[in-house]
């Protein structure tokens, strides 16, 4: 069947569904939700032993979820960007340049997934939590209602209510797309009751990492109770998603909308010496989950095949058939769902954003991930299948150093705008990313 007939063949099916389920929409609705800071082996449908998610695990049992997919970024700025424009960091250009405390928002003209769909008679809105997500980077382009609180954590029952008086209030006749970030599982770790004692008897009063004025973290001993503060945010998070979920069969478009489910970077506990993120490549930091689900969508699939945040667009544009195989061209992610898939990929990562050393970047290729250190000029390998872990390092060969250097060298696409005058370090050192 040719790639023609294939968009011919989706298009009938779509009007075919809206026709005869009283719904005049040919193009089902998207969902897209970001969870800061959640790495994905503590959600249940990765293998997490807590029972921290039971509706995004019922969620995956509907739906496909991606088990090994990656982030672009170790922290909001850049990995949201990639997640919002099928780009990696470098093309993109959204980042900071740690050591001048200079930091870079959306060029204007730079493609997202809220400008396409716009394009393409979409009604749109976006519920942000943080204000690296804000008008001042230019994530707002492409929404005809743009929602962000500058400082969101706690916020995660306040932002669900917005998003569902805005779905009361929207025109079933009309697809929508909407974007939810939620801040919850970010440090600190302090969920509300009684989701701050299901894996912890008492609450902490500094629930944060402390450090010593060298840069180490000065409370270890506290890991284990964060981790179980961080849980609680997750399930607080998971229960708030499920009203959301709730509201979309109620209303009765459930059927004809897709969701996405994805985070912008995991959260380290000690596992390389440090806590929080924004300092290391490790999987701990680049492993998130990723799940569509709903309209078009595979049920109870669980593919191995590794993916991207880069991919998430691409893949969105393909099950609502409004790019063609050869418009992917212009993303450095592909469709998960195309029929030839690559055997072999090269998924990047880069951008730190505060502790030693500032700068890294890394590839993963074929499940072997190879990070270098250009300050120091030095490249670490790790096989990611028989040391997923990442506690030992094999001697990269020339590909893969090769793979890691022409990433880093790669001009970006759409320059980022540096934002100047904004106050922008205090608040960075706010949020610990400076």
């Amino acid at each position: 069947m040719t790639k023609l007939s294939h968009k011919l063949l989706y298009s009938l099916v779509f009007i075919y569904t809206g026709l005869f389920s009283g719904c005049t929409q040919s193009r089902p609705n998207v969902v897209l939700v970001i969870i800061d800071t959640l790495r994905a082996d503590h959600l249940g449908f990765y293998g997490y032993e807590r029972n921290t998610s039971p509706c995004l695990d019922s969620l995956a049992a509907e739906g496909t979820t991606w088990m090994n997919t990656r982030a672009q970024a170790s922290w909001t700025l850049p990995a949201t960007a990639s997640i919002l424009t099928g780009r990696s960091v470098k093309s993109h250009g959204v980042t900071m340049n740690v050591s001048q405390e200079r930091i870079f928002g959306m060029n204007s003209h730079l493609p997202t997934i809220a400008t396409i769909l716009h394009g393409e008679k979409y009604t749109s809105a976006a519920f942000f939590n943080i204000f690296l997500m804000s008008e001042t980077f230019g994530y707002h382009r492409g929404y005809d209602h743009f929602q962000c609180n500058p400082e969101g954590h706690g916020l995660a029952g306040e932002t669900v209510d917005s998003v569902i008086t805005w779905l009361r209030q929207s025109d079933n006749d009309q697809p929508f797309f909407l974007a939810v970030h939620l801040f919850d599982p970010h440090d600190p770790y302090s969920p509300p009751a009684p989701f701050d004692t299901l894996w912890s008897g008492e609450t902490l009063e500094d629930s944060v990492w402390t450090f010593t004025p060298e840069g180490a973290i000065a409370n270890p001993e506290l890991k284990d109770d964060l981790i179980a503060l961080y849980d609680g945010e997750i399930a607080w998070t998971d229960y708030q998603l499920s009203r959301l979920f709730a509201e979309l069969r109620a209303r009765g478009i459930a059927d004809n909308t897709i969701i996405i489910v994805t985070a912008d970077h995991g959260e380290e506990f000690l596992e390389h010496g440090y806590g929080g993120h924004g300092k290391t490549l490790y999987d701990e930091i680049l492993r998130v989950p990723f799940i569509m689900s709903g309209s078009s969508i595979p049920a109870g699939q669980r593919i191995d095949y590794p993916a991207a945040q880069m991919d998430i667009l691409p893949t969105i544009l393909g099950r609502i058939n409004i790019a063609s195989p050869q418009d992917f061209s212009d993303f450095d992610g592909i469709d998960l769902f195309a029929e030839n898939l690559p055997s072999s990929r090269r998924i990047p990562s880069s951008d730190l954003n505060t502790g030693p050393p500032f700068l890294a970047a890394a590839v993963t290729s074929d499940f072997i991930k190879t990070i270098w250190y250009p300050e120091y000029d030095t490249f670490r390998s790790y096989n990611l299948i028989s040391d997923p872990a990442e506690t030992t390092s094999i001697v990269p060969d020339s590909l893969q150093m090769e793979m890691v250097l022409n990433y880093w060298v790669t001009p970006p696409a759409y320059p980022g705008i540096e934002v100047v005058g904004m106050g922008i370090g205090p608040a960075l050192r706010d949020l610990g990313y400076l």
